[in-house]
């Protein structure tokens, strides 16, 4: 017997909360699950889960910016999500799926709706620190409707008990898994540190993930300034695009020209968002997390920790879970610039910690973080929530949904 699992996305772009996805799709055990997925845009993750055989059916979120939401656009998306919610479940009524998986918060209302409405069990899996406001009472809110919710941090689960402490038996803690990477050997790190002019006793810091001003990509210039006045012969990379945001799009331009003003063109590299980010991990001496504010679980501290890296963060969110100062990595307040340039020259200088760091690192992220455990705490849940009875195995349908 099989059973149809329908997956929720708000993005179809790849980021963190879709790198965590396509673990989750590959820890199934494909002889008992069927996996779809819905997403709300297009993008590369789209065209990745298409090129593996997933099939992918539209979700009509509606787009909307990034940062700060206003009482108007949290009253748009509410209504919007109304109409999404129907729409899914109409959907599940004509295909059938056994269960709901939705995977980020945009996606929970609709998917909340959907599954009380045609009486299918509902996931919820959370990798952002929701503020106190609107966004965190909706999902309060609608919780009453969800089976499970799976949170990758302590600090997740943290502000929705505060909300509503009942909802303490529905969570369930799942730490993000070691990304399965490619690697990259010494020659193609080599060959790509020559194709930027890097020489081999320079060292290499980079900043990664969406560009967006949570990300704090302008504190990462603001503190390289400081740095290249101390060491000039460092190397600072920025790797990550915006998103299709006017926001965003804005940001990274002037984030451009902040770096020209300032002189930096030999000195801090602008690198688009890579499919096959493993190798600009591979090439990094140290990696920098500088987000303005609490971050679930940084996907690419995980990626840079299982590597072997040195790496910078702020002491807040669910970094603390996995980063112990001094040991695992380094704690920087990225809002204070020289605050993490000390930081940064201080690993620059100091060869022999980076790599106590680095190895500590990915032996504590190995261990803890393992795609293994990550697999059987899902199928684990996905159990739990599940009826006694799947279904025969039917062809999906990619149909617009």
């Amino acid at each position: 017997m099989t059973y149809k699992l329908l997956f929720l996305d708000q993005f179809g772009s790849l980021g963190g909360g879709q790198r965590v996805l396509l673990q989750t799709l590959n820890s199934l055990d494909r002889a008992h699950y069927q996996a779809m997925v819905a997403l709300g845009t297009h993008g590369d993750f789209r065209e990745r889960l298409l090129n593996e055989g997933v099939p992918v059916v539209d979700l009509p979120l509606g787009h909307y910016h990034s940062g700060g939401k206003s009482l108007l656009d949290m009253v748009r998306f509410f209504f919007r999500s109304l109409y999404c919610a129907l729409v899914l479940a109409g959907w599940v009524f004509r295909h059938r799926p056994n269960l709901l998986f939705a995977n980020g918060p945009r996606t929970f209302i609709c998917a909340a709706i959907a599954g009380c409405v045609t009486g299918r069990p509902v996931i919820w899996h959370l990798h952002n620190v929701l503020p106190k406001g609107v966004e965190l009472s909706l999902v309060a809110l609608f919780s009453r409707w969800v089976h499970a919710i799976v949170v990758c941090s302590q600090a997740v689960a943290q502000p929705l008990l505060e909300k509503k402490a009942n909802l303490k038996p529905k969570v369930r803690l799942i730490y993000n898994p070691v990304p399965d990477l490619n690697r990259t050997s010494a020659v193609a790190v080599d060959n790509l540190r020559q194709g930027f002019g890097v020489q081999p006793e320079e060292i290499c810091i980079g900043i990664f993930g969406r560009v967006t001003p949570f990300k704090g990509q302008r504190r990462f210039v603001q503190a390289a300034k400081l740095v290249l006045q101390q060491c000039p012969t460092t190397r600072f990379f920025l790797i990550g695009s915006p998103a299709n945001d006017k926001i965003d799009h804005e940001y990274y331009n002037q984030l451009r020209l902040t770096a020209e003003q300032m002189g930096m063109q030999n000195s801090l590299f602008f690198i688009e968002h890579q499919r096959d980010v493993e190798k600009y991990l591979a090439m990094m001496d140290v990696v920098v997390v500088a987000s303005k504010g609490p971050e679930a679980l940084p996907q690419t501290l995980i990626e840079a920790m299982s590597m072997g890296k040195a790496v910078i963060a702020p002491a807040s969110g669910g970094v603390v879970e996995i980063l112990e100062d001094g040991k695992t990595g380094m704690f920087a307040e990225a809002g204070e610039p020289d605050k993490l340039a000390a930081t940064m020259a201080k690993l620059i200088t100091d060869s022999d910690l980076r790599k106590s760091l680095g190895s500590t690192a990915q032996e504590r992220i190995s261990r803890c973080h393992s795609r293994e455990k990550f697999a059987e705490a899902i199928q684990s849940i996905l159990k739990s929530c599940l009826p006694q009875e799947g279904i025969e195995r039917v062809p999906a349908s990619p149909e617009t949904a």
